[in-house]
């Protein structure tokens, strides 16, 4: 009985010292996830990777994004080192894999749901080709000339000069005029 008990206190000592340690263990991956963090946007705003980007079109904060990438892999790392001490990382991880998965997953369906229908109206405005660059048209309160038809988007110039920016599938749901010159 007495031997039980000793198993039992020297068990839950051992556990107790992993939870300490893991609890150490995760502090200091933190406060290393955040320091690579603020030390990488340094360096990354030193070389002056969003300014070279904007020349090229893409207007991102690239920096930003790489700099949280790099501190989440940390984040990411130091957790599952930490689960690994408390002895527990194998199911979390799987656990965790497929919820990231499913995650992808419905935002990849999610995102979707607007690309589908405006590509399927371009397919259909290129077959019928009443839209056409040039034509003037009249769609819900939008008036203006066709300026170019896209993928997902058609670009229709007011009479102010403005450029609006028209979804394929409104052709579809929505009566418009065409007015021919």
């Amino acid at each position: 009985m007495i031997e039980s008990m000793l198993d039992v206190f020297n068990l839950l000592k051992a556990y107790f010292w992993n939870i300490i340690i893991g609890f150490i263990s995760l502090l200091i991956g933190f406060t290393i996830g955040i320091f690579a963090k603020k030390l990488s946007l340094k360096g990354l705003k030193e070389i002056g990777i969003n300014k070279v980007l904007a020349r090229v079109g893409i207007h991102y904060n690239i920096e930003n994004i790489a700099s949280s990438i790099l501190s989440y892999l940390i984040y990411l790392i130091t957790i599952i080192f930490v689960l690994r001490i408390l002895g527990i990382a194998s199911i979390v991880l799987y656990l965790l894999l497929g919820a990231i998965l499913m995650l992808i997953v419905l935002s990849f369906i999610v995102g979707l749901k607007d690309v589908i229908p405006n590509l399927i109206a371009w397919i259909i405005i290129q077959r019928k080709e009443k839209i056409k660059v040039g034509r003037r048209i009249e769609v819900k309160e939008i008036k203006g000339i066709v300026e170019k038809i896209g993928y997902l988007e058609t670009e229709i110039k007011t009479e102010l000069d403005d450029i609006l920016y028209v979804p394929n599938a409104l052709f579809l749901r929505s009566k418009f005029w065409i007015k021919k010159d």
